[in-house]
């Protein structure tokens, strides 16, 4: 059983009425911790150049992709 099973696990064991102060103990310890910033997929990138896509075979190329 991996780490985040036995938390699953654990969390269904907790009663219906102490869930309401579980809830805020999970909140406050994932919102003390940062979040990881940048784009979530590659197309929200800015490169600056607006004929990427245009030129991904020569980017590709470029960069010894498929080499």
């Amino acid at each position: 059983m991996t780490t985040r099973e036995e938390a699953h696990a654990l969390i269904d064991r907790v009663p219906d009425e102490e869930l309401p102060a579980l809830l805020e103990s999970l909140r406050q310890l994932t919102l003390a911790r940062p979040v990881a910033s940048g784009p979530r997929s590659l197309g929200m990138g800015r490169s600056g150049h607006s004929d990427t896509s245009a030129r991904v075979d020569e980017i590709l190329r470029e960069t010894g992709f498929g080499e």
